[in-house]
């Protein structure tokens, strides 16, 4: 896939229409996705690879940024040997993760199994107990006896059922005992809380030493216990370190794991050297594991047997705990005692149960913290891998089958129903380099990027807007539209930042960008065009906004214009939307573009009527209004193309734009008034009609005959 993505950039960065590139490059991509699915595992492995000449395997927690460095100069065959190591390294890693996810299932099962178990156990030696009760009082009563001692009968036998019942799941612990894979993580489980307790013991005792008196023996003696265990804690974890990338199997790895053996031992014993000066020392700490002195002691006795048998099983739980309770559930022992109390015995049955309980779930809570430890590890193995492979695709060499296996292993199975195991991954995965906190400084970086970019998009904005404020020429639309895309533009590119802060790649994302584009270029023709259309509108600002205008047939004011339409107020204050391509495609006619306006006025006059006359009024009136500007002076202008009845005069005169309609109205009134005043006479339109040479010759001779043409009367009539 990093190859597909690759090829979709080249392709893109070398073409003019990205557009059409980006969906040619889609469909080349698909070609390559369904050669590559043939390609194996072993077929991009080359056979001359030599896992034991890489030079990077050496320090599995290298930095990425310093990896990259370092495998930019090796060579492809180089490259060859790097990708076999740390495929050999994943592959070892996966292995220790599904063997621990198998013992956390055993052990899942085998609690779930002594649950059950238990709960028989219990519910058998409720009705037990108060079958005897029952029993009691009706001996007492001579009443019932027979029956009651049915029902002891019946809760025995309930009794033995579930006292089969432990052993079955007592057989079922030596099974899994003589399971070497399992053993090994639960010991591994148990070494971790042992440790895990050491670490806290240490700390209580920095606290309860702050009570000793300072240089006194005991506050000496105490000192030296503490910086004694303090330092094994330390080498311990040095140890446990130089453990990484080594080979299991080889002869490195298997010093090193007697090497942490020994130190775990020292660290045992230099706990056990400070719970004997300071008695008491117990910790309950959130993690559940509790080690008293007696536990500590019992590590100790059976480490001072020098044998690796014992050595092995040093971290063993008791194994007598099911024995105990067994030996607690003898029936014949319990109707042979004297002394026999029952509710004290049951009692002593549940902290048997609940203690056996308790140590089970703190080794299955630990070997789930040991198996989320290591998918981190797995976690940071696959991303310096991830490394190489790119370095190895970008010269020429193939990784399709490395990054298959990766992607066949990356992920996990979580039993949902295992609440308790589910809050110790959280827990662990939280407090680990590779999960938790990485992703705690990724969200950070993330975080802090988009609060950058938000920052500098407003202030770009806000830059780009006091700039074009200054330059004359430019609309208030564009300038906007300007700002907005300084604005917007900042913002995306910081956010595609953030995302990589967070591991995400760019590559698919433009990949997806492209192909979407090069749909919606087809799917979205018309409102492409309204986009140009809008663009031609901001940028050669025919109007800007408030302005009056008249377009495609509207009078209107301009109420609002974007990139795909442009809305219009008429005078009745209804808003009309235009779309951007009817606006930029139809006359436009600005009446508003400047600040100052010409109020005009035409009246006919008839052709005999005293023009100056006429002009002088008119200088009158506007002289007397103050919003009519002096310059240019207000005029008249006669004109009669035709010769006709009347003489047409237009009278004109400046106003601020702002005040145009309120001097419009006042000019048209005191015009009227002084036209009445002066007995200006007005031409009324007027209309010959000839009827002879509209009517047949004829019908007007008929006509004329009879005397009845418009305005004459029959000679009848005269005569009446």
């Amino acid at each position: 896939m990093k190859l597909k993505f690759h090829r979709i950039m080249v392709l893109a960065a070398t073409s003019l229409v990205w557009v059409v590139v980006s969906g040619t490059s889609l469909v080349s991509a698909q070609e390559v996705e369904v050669e590559v699915e043939e390609t194996t595992l072993e077929a991009t492995i080359p056979g001359e690879a030599i896992p034991e000449d890489a030079t990077t395997i050496d320090n599995p927690n290298i930095a990425i940024a310093d990896l990259k460095l370092l495998v930019k100069p090796l060579t492809l065959e180089e490259l060859q040997n790097e990708g076999a190591a740390w495929l050999f390294l994943l592959k070892n890693k996966t292995r220790e993760i599904s063997n621990a996810e198998i013992a956390i299932k055993r052990e899942n099962r085998k609690i779930d199994q002594e649950k059950q178990s238990i709960k028989s156990l219990k519910n058998a030696q409720k009705q037990l107990l108060e079958a005897e009760k029952a029993q009691a009082k009706a001996n007492q009563n001579n009443k019932g006896k027979e029956e009651a001692a049915k029902k002891v009968q019946k809760a025995k036998e309930a009794l033995k059922a579930a006292e089969a019942s432990m052993e079955e799941v007592r057989e079922a612990h030596e099974e899994l005992e003589e399971d070497e894979i399992q053993q090994k993580w639960v010991k591994e489980a148990q070494e971790k809380r042992v440790i895990i307790e050491a670490r806290a013991i240490l700390e209580k005792a920095k606290i309860v030493r702050q009570d000793l008196v300072d240089d006194s023996p005991q506050y000496e003696k105490v000192t030296e216990k503490i910086d004694a265990l303090e330092e094994s804690i330390n080498v311990l974890g040095k140890t446990e370190a130089s453990l990484v990338g080594k080979i299991p199997g080889s002869f490195k790895y298997k010093e090193v794991k007697g090497n942490i053996s020994q130190a775990r031992e020292e660290v045992n014993n230099a706990t056990l050297d400070l719970v004997k000066i300071m008695p008491g020392l117990e910790v309950h700490h959130d993690s559940s594991f509790s080690l008293t002195e007696s536990a500590i002691a019992q590590d100790t006795s059976e480490n001072s047997a020098q044998n690796t048998e014992k050595n092995d099983h040093q971290f063993a739980p008791s194994p007598s705990s099911l024995d105990n309770v067994e030996e607690h559930l003898d029936l014949d022992h319990l109707d042979e005692s004297e002394d026999h109390k029952p509710d004290q015995h049951l009692e002593e049955i549940d902290e048997e149960l609940e203690h056996h309980a308790e140590e089970e779930a703190k080794v299955k809570n630990q070997l789930v913290a040991n198996a989320t430890k290591l998918q981190t590890q797995q976690t940071a193995i696959i991303d310096r891998f991830n490394v190489i492979l790119d370095e190895l695709d970008a010269k020429g060499g193939e990784s399709v089958g490395y990054r298959k296996y990766i992607d066949a292993i990356n992920g996990i199975e979580i039993d949902v129903t295992d609440i308790e195991g589910l809050k110790v991954r959280l827990l662990s995965w939280l407090k680990s380099e590779e999960g938790g906190i990485l992703w705690g400084k990724n969200l950070a970086k993330f975080l802090g990027i988009l609060l950058a970019s938000a920052i500098a998009a407003r202030l770009l904005a806000n830059s780009a807007d006091r700039i074009l404020s200054k330059v004359g020429g430019v609309s208030s639309l564009f300038r906007q539209f300007v700002v907005m895309v300084v604005e917007r533009s900042t913002l995306v590119i910081g956010l595609l930042l953030a995302l990589t802060s967070l591991g995400v790649s760019l590559g698919p994302i433009v990949a997806l960008l492209g192909g979407a584009s090069f749909v919606l270029a087809f799917a979205l023709q018309s409102n492409l065009g309204n986009f140009a259309s809008g663009l031609m509108l901001l940028i050669n600002k025919p109007f800007d906004v408030g302005d009056e205008i008249k377009v495609a047939g509207y009078w209107a004011y301009v109420d609002s214009i974007s990139l795909a339409s442009t809305k219009i107020k008429d005078f009745g204050g209804n808003i009309i939307t235009l779309p951007n391509n009817t606006v930029w495609g139809s006359e436009i006619i600005n009446y508003t573009h400047t600040d100052i306006r010409k109020v005009s006025l035409t009246i006919h006059v008839k052709f005999h009527q005293d023009i100056d006359q006429i002009h002088d009024m008119w200088m009158e009136i506007t002289a007397a209004h103050p919003k009519v500007l002096d310059s240019p002076a207000p005029a008249s202008f006669p004109w009669n193309t035709h010769y006709d009845y009347y003489i047409p005069i237009g009278l004109s005169a400046r106003s601020k734009t702002e005040d145009y309609w309120s001097v419009y109205v006042d000019l048209l009134k005191e015009l009227q008034k002084r036209i009445s005043e002066l007995n200006i006479e007005l031409a009324t339109p007027q209309q010959e009609i000839k009827l002879d040479q509209l009517l047949p010759e004829s019908i007007a001779t008929q006509i004329q005959q009879t005397n009845q043409l418009p305005g004459n009367e029959p000679k009848y009539a005269q005569t009446k």
